[in-house]
């Protein structure tokens, strides 16, 4: 294929890629559009009744839907919640450093301290009893139906990720609220 490709002139080359290109998108637009993809209304009932316990009121649907979505669910073809969560991680470390800046003596204190309080383990386990394990949307790696390999690990990640979304729709005073009542009491 290479040869044959190498072997047109730069104008029918130039055509050919933009042809390629053209098809490309629309197989990768006709997948995104077909795949399962969206919320079924018992599915965003049940979502809604998560951020409620949570004491969350976005005022955007969809990043409601993208702060649960694992970039594993239907392979990307979805928004992730992979920027939320670095936005949320990174909210919840300076509010964690926040707190304990003056409780503490020393830099490796403040370090373990700040990482003790945003362990996975911790988020995932908040994420659980708040009902995320119920709505997050993921693929499990695992070829057992049953196996949920990993899954501490994306609740945490989705936890942050709900954070992320508090703070980018209604700001840092929301954001600190939803980590003080939830997951860092002091």
């Amino acid at each position: 294929m290479l040869q044959r490709i190498s072997a047109l002139r730069p104008a029918r080359l130039a055509s050919h890629v933009s042809r390629c290109v053209t098809y490309e998108s629309r197989a990768y637009l006709s997948d995104s559009t077909t795949a399962s993809t969206s919320m079924s209304k018992e599915d965003s009932a049940k979502l809604s009744t998560v951020y409620k316990r949570l004491g969350v009121d976005l005022s955007d649907a969809s990043l409601m839907a993208q702060a649960i979505t694992h970039k594993s669910f239907a392979h990307a073809s979805v928004p992730t919640n992979e920027k939320l969560g670095q936005l949320g991680r990174t909210f919840l470390e300076l509010h964690v450093t926040e707190q304990k800046w003056d409780k503490v003596k020393s830099n490796q204190t403040l370090r373990s301290s700040i990482s003790h309080a945003i362990a996975a383990d911790k988020l995932a386990k908040v994420a659980r009893s708040m009902g995320v394990d119920e709505v997050m949307r993921w693929k499990s790696p695992s070829s057992s139906p049953g196996a949920k390999v990993g899954e501490n690990t994306v609740l945490a990640h989705t936890m942050e990720a709900i954070i992320g979304a508090v703070y980018h729709d209604q700001g840092s005073k929301a954001a600190r609220e939803l980590i003080t009542k939830h997951i860092y009491t002091y």
